[in-house]
């Protein structure tokens, strides 16, 4: 006991020559010692080095250097050794030891320079499973393979050859049918951090539901890849020092840094709600090693900034859940994630999202059950990782990432709700050089053809004969269809890419119309879907259309053979009508039923051309759409460059004002002209405003605010994907994609006041301003605009400070994206809107954020029908 006294005596001498570069003790610790508490507690001591080793060598230098260490404790080595000789724990991957310590003696050991802080051995949880069922095995591919495209992957024979995964969870049943004989090695780990002797079992039901998603002969992503498994979480709950333990093994199982049987991809679905540091410096050297992280973002959700760690760290590939339609899982944790200390900023979180809801895999027994969670989606998408790796091996962490990311549903931009979007395994193995449907054996028979669908002739038949375009006959007849026409055997084998739109699955009550390439021909009206493997585009079609992505705007599933399909036009769909209440109340005028037109007839329309001849010339964009929807002869333009301001008289000869400022951003709708408008509107006409800009040039008049019910909160949306519902219908549209005017730069970000409502919203239904980055959606060529931009940006936004006003005004003149001022934390609540409908009684308004040229033809034309349809009832 003296000696002891007299090595904290030493200690402390040597730690008040040295305070200026003394270590951090947590506040928790610092409260217990400043009490003299002498009592001991297991405490993390993590020491100050560099260390810029790459790939393995760094688990041996880490290891070195950690003992190197330990040897400059000088006088401390004592009830240091002491205490590590009882109970301690190296835990090098964090370049710190696990031991018993007291406070006061945790205080000696911050004082040193070489300590760069203590904590306490904190708690870690699994994110508490949202739903928890029995469930039978699946039968066929279960949809969160075919959801991610691993279907084909598994077709192809990519199924992670040869590739480790590192599985941090509950343990694992070592009888499962799913994954026998796939575990390449296991261990547990108690509380402090140790290894326990230990034969394979699962303390819950999660990390065997978790590994079947990794590599399940029916469930997994890669059925090939092999499992290190580390059970770290007893029952759903351990310590840090017991997963950094099993993090560090999972990596060096043999604790050999000479030989490589480490995982190249890790899987953890745990943490805890927040930034927390500890985790960082172990995920760093994990990434010098090589190996890609994926952690599940966390369960905390629907509310922003309810990120977990370690999967908000903003290196790491985080992980967020969708459901069976796409969109962002009610529980999943949203971004965005301010991180002070190893990192700085506010960071846009998670990366991409994969299936979470209800979720089908292994349970112990050899039976099956039903999770949901971003704990499901992590191991989807780290089964996704590996089968890259084994598909490309030798890729970076970052080569991996940029193709995950980059091959995701949100097409390159990303949110704080799903991050880059949903994973597209095929898309980011195209990303890497490696074509799945090139190897893939389901259409074997025909290998070569599939690159080519061009034969697109094949779909000229189809109107007349609609026998022929139902998959079934297609496929196996391809000869027979032409036996006559003998002389045309050349163009018979182009019938042979039909087959791959046959085997896509149709979304339910629907029915195959055209493989892609091909043409939808019908007359009237139906719903149309365009995709495959559970991800689809859909909306309301007429006339035909062509089954091309240049139609609808968007890929819902890059690198993969899709087909359309169609189902009888749904006309109740336009009838839950959001206020048809509010007619009445304005009784200022006693006709009380809406003066707007009769239902069901086609209107009479006045599209007001208020572009000032900038840019796209919004009436060639707007002519068909209008033609398709309006009342025949009904429709009329005025060009306010060239006639001057609008009558009044003539809007009055309309059902419909249809106003179009296109790249106009300011004198978008003058006050003489919003005069009139009100005037119209008073007197039961309709109006739809479209334009990118006209928030940000008349947001604070009362025209904007108490006539459209909208409110102006950023001038940009950050993302060119915006998502319809409620009576506009659940479709996802795409700014600036092939066919559209391509103009979209600044899409407003709106909200609606006091009786209107949102339906429309940027990146995801129900998407708040909170979770919106404030940022232009591509470079700006009008150099006029950016700088005036830069030196007055507008909304709900921080004040901008004279540096961030000059950032603005370089980023336009350099031609980059312009990011802005973030939003007001007192409006991240508001919704992120991109469509305000209002219905006040005697009139209606539909505010759009966005000028209807950046829509492709296909895209136009649904959301303008959508629109009259709701202006007219």
């Amino acid at each position: 006991m003296k000696r002891s006294v007299l090595l904290l005596g030493a200690a402390l001498s040597l730690a008040a020559a040295s305070t200026a570069s003394a270590g951090r003790l947590s506040p928790s610790l610092l409260a217990k010692a400043r009490a003299n508490d002498n009592t001991p507690i297991g405490v993390i001591v993590r020491f100050s080095v560099a260390n810029n080793a790459q790939g393995r060598e760094l688990f041996k230098n880490l290891r070195l250097q950690l003992q190197a260490s330990l040897a400059k404790l000088g006088p401390a080595a004592g009830f240091v050794n002491e205490a590590l000789k009882k109970n301690g724990v190296q835990l090098w991957l964090d370049q710190s030891i696990y031991l018993k310590l007291s406070p006061v003696q945790a205080r000696v050991l911050a004082s040193l320079p070489i300590v760069d802080e203590i904590f306490e051995n904190f708690k870690v949880n699994l994110p508490k499973a949202v739903a928890l069922s029995a469930a039978s095995a699946p039968v066929g591919p279960p949809y969160h393979l075919q959801a991610i495209g691993a279907v084909q992957t598994r077709n192809a024979g990519l199924k992670g050859q040869g590739i480790r995964i590192g599985h941090l969870d509950t343990g694992i049943d070592p009888n499962s049918p799913e994954y026998q004989g796939k575990i390449l090695n296991y261990a547990e780990f108690n509380g402090d951090g140790d290894k326990i002797q230990s034969s394979p079992h699962d303390s819950a039901q999660h990390g065997t539901h978790t590994a079947g998603l990794l590599v399940g002969n029916t469930v997994g992503v890669a059925p090939d890849a092999k499992l290190i498994s580390a059970l770290v979480l007893p029952n759903g709950e351990g310590t840090f020092a017991q997963v950094i333990a099993g993090m560090q093994w999972v990596l060096d199982p043999d604790n050999n840094a000479d030989t490589n049987d480490g995982a190249n991809v890790v899987s953890m679905s745990l943490g805890l709600p927040g930034t927390y540091q500890e985790f960082v410096v172990p995920v760093k050297n994990m990434l010098k090693a090589g190996v890609v992280p994926v952690f599940a973002i966390g369960n905390f959700g629907p509310t922003a900034g309810s990120t977990g760690s370690p999967g908000n760290i903003p290196d790491v590939i985080g992980v967020g859940a969708v459901d069976q339609q796409g969109q962002v899982a009610s529980f999943s944790s949203r971004g965005p994630v301010a991180w002070t200390g190893a990192y700085n900023g506010t960071f846009v979180k998670p990366d991409v999202a994969a299936p979470g809801v209800a979720i089908t895999s292994s349970f112990p027994g050899g039976g099956y059950g039903s999770l949901s969670g971003s704990s499901q989606a992590a191991p989807i998408t780290a089964g996704a990782v590996a089968v890259m790796l084994g598909a490309k091996p030798g890729s970076s962490v970052d080569t991996i990432k940029n193709a995950l990311y980059q091959s995701a549903s949100n097409n390159g931009q990303k949110n704080n709700n799903t991050g880059y979007g949903v994973i597209n395994l095929p898309a980011a193995l195209q990303k890497l050089g490696v074509s799945v449907s090139a190897s893939a054996p389901t259409p074997a028979p025909t290998p070569a053809p599939t690159p080519t669908p061009a034969p697109a002739p094949k779909p000229t038949p189809a109107p007349t004969p609609a026998p022929t375009p139902t998959p079934a006959p297609t496929p196996t007849p391809a000869p027979t269809p032409k036996p006559t026409p003998a002389p045309t055997p050349t163009p018979a084998p182009a019938p042979t890419p039909t087959p791959p739109a046959n085997t896509v699955v149709p979304p339910v009550g629907y029915t195959f119309c055209a493989p892609e390439g091909g043409e939808c021909n019908f007359s009237g009206e139906r719903q149309a879907a365009f995709g495959a493997n559970g991800r689809y585009l859909s909306g309301t079609a007429t006339d035909g259309f062509k089954c091309t992505v240049a139609e609808w705007g968007s890929d819902p599933v890059p690198g993969t053979t899709k087909a359309c399909f169609l189902k009888p036009a749904t006309t109740p769909a336009p009838a839950p009508a959001p206020k048809p209440t509010p007619a009445p109340t304005p009784a200022p005028t006693p006709t009380p039923a809406p003066a707007p037109s009769t239902s069901g007839k086609k209107p009479t329309v006045l599209l007001v051309d208020d572009d000032m001849g900038q840019g796209a010339d919004v009436t060639a964009a707007l002519r068909d759409p209008i033609k398709a929807n309006a009342a025949t002869n009904g429709a009329f333009r005025w060009d306010v460059q060239t006639q001057g301001a609008v009558p009044l008289a003539e809007m009055k000869k309309y059902d419909i004002v249809l106003w179009l400022t296109g790249e106009q951003y300011d004198n978008t709708i003058t006050a003489a002209d919003q005069q009139n408008l009100q005037q119209f509107l008073a007197d039961g006409g309709n109006l739809i405003v479209s334009g990118q800009d006209i928030g940000y040039d008349i947001g604070e008049t009362n025209f904007y605010r108490g006539v459209l019910k909208t409110q102006f909160v950023a001038d940009s949306s950050g993302t060119t994907k915006l998502v319809t519902s409620g009576v506009l219908g659940n479709t996802t549209y795409t700014l600036n994609a092939d066919g559209s005017a391509k103009n979209q730069v600044y899409p407003d970000v709106i909200a609606d006041i006091s009786g209107a409502v949102v339906a429309g919203t940027w990146g995801n239904v129900g998407a708040t301003a909170g979770s919106i980055q404030a940022q232009s959606v591509g470079a700006d060529s009008n150099k006029a605009r950016a700088e005036a931009k830069g030196n007055d940006p507008r909304g709900l936004i921080d004040p901008p400070t004279t540096s961030s006003r000059r950032q603005m005004i370089a980023q336009g003149a350099s031609g980059k994206a312009v990011q802005q001022p973030a939003v007001r934390a007192q409006s991240a609540g508001q919704d992120a809107g991109a469509i305000v409908l209002n219905d006040g009684g005697r009139y209606r308004t539909a505010t759009l954020g966005f000028g209807l040229e950046g829509l492709t033809p296909a895209a136009r034309t649904a959301l303008v029908k959508a629109l009259f349809g709701w202006l007219m009832r």
